[in-house]
């Protein structure tokens, strides 16, 4: 009897970053297929017209046995473009769908592993490691970032193992970044990503905390590697401050509205906790002081986000794209 083919839609949601989308696409381009799937790549960017049109053709050319889709979203903000993805992947009856980030680069082996530890539990969504990729023609101060960046994941990604390694996959946070999520379980659930973000980020983790409300099986597939190459923009502490603020003022605004007694009896501890952990980085500085310094500012920007919660400003993360 011969087996059905799978469906596999690889989503790609895209914003002014044309030469890092070409680095991803060739990526993809030098991807394993895992045996009996077929692939559909859409391609949805973020733009009132298209300005990709050369760049997709010789994708779609590099890639002779996928089919390619593009489309573009006017709608300004990340989680429009995703909805966009995901209803063309249910409409269109496939059976799994697939995200990495516009300023990535895939393994040959991510997709096939992706799709390994997917089956192998039956899980509704599992993510996998993001490694920063190597950098060149650099200061020594953003070598020093780079560094702390890598550390950083490098922790992360060991933790991760340790919790899967123990059974405990489950209690992993899973963003877009590399993530496989089964589209039976969205369409039952009809979870969308949160379009009321607009332009602040944040909907991979609204969302994803959403499903695990209502029961989804999560896991990690640790062979699963992407690349983040980080533009020069970011290597700095200005750019973690401000990642951290805007992802923290998110959170706590939703907070608030959903749970605003007990929000406001947690906040105070919060921000004394975050105070006193930026203190102790900032002791320790002058002996890990790429880690400390990058942690310091990421736990400044969080305790100012919280804050912020509580006013009318708003600090919109996608507005600037870096790495165009």
């Amino acid at each position: 009897m011969t087996e059905l083919l799978r469906r596999i839609c690889v989503g790609t949601v895209t914003r002014n970053r044309p030469i890092m989308l070409q680095v991803l696409l060739a990526s993809y381009a030098k991807m394993a297929i895992p045996a009996n799937t077929q692939l559909h790549f859409v391609i949805v960017e973020n733009n009132s017209f298209p300005t990709l049109t050369e760049i997709i053709e010789r994708f779609r050319t590099s890639v002779p046995n996928c089919s390619v889709q593009y489309e573009v979203e006017s709608r300004l903000g990340i989680a429009y473009v995703r909805n966009r993805v995901l209803d063309i992947a249910i409409s269109s009856g496939h059976d799994l769908l697939t995200f990495a980030d516009d300023d990535e680069t895939v393994e040959p082996d991510w997709l096939v592993e992706l799709l390994a530890e997917r089956d192998a539990s039956n899980l509704d969504i599992v993510g996998g490691p993001v490694r920063p990729a190597p950098v060149a023609g650099v200061s020594l101060w953003q070598r020093m970032i780079w560094n702390a960046l890598k550390n950083m994941a490098e922790k992360g990604e060991c933790s991760a193992c340790a919790c899967r390694s123990k059974g405990e996959a489950g209690k992993l946070w899973l963003a877009t970044n590399n993530w496989m999520g089964n589209l039976n379980f969205f369409r039952s659930s009809g979870l969308r990503f949160d379009e009321a973000l607009a332009l602040n980020g944040g909907e991979d983790w609204r969302l994803y905390r959403e499903t695990k409300k209502i029961g989804a099986n999560t896991g990690w597939a640790p062979k699963a590697i992407v690349y983040d190459h980080i533009p020069k923009e970011r290597l700095t502490l200005a750019y973690q401050f401000k990642r951290s603020r805007d992802h923290c003022a998110i959170e706590t605004r939703t907070k608030l509205a959903t749970q605003r007694v007990y929000t406001l009896y947690r906040v105070p501890g919060s921000i004394a906790a975050r105070l006193l952990k930026m203190i102790i980085q900032l002791i320790i500085a002058p002996v890990t002081p790429g880690e400390s310094l990058v942690k310091s500012a990421a736990y400044l920007g969080s305790i100012t986000g919280m804050l912020q919660a509580f006013t009318n400003i708003q600090s919109p993360h996608y507005q600037t794209i870096t790495g165009a």
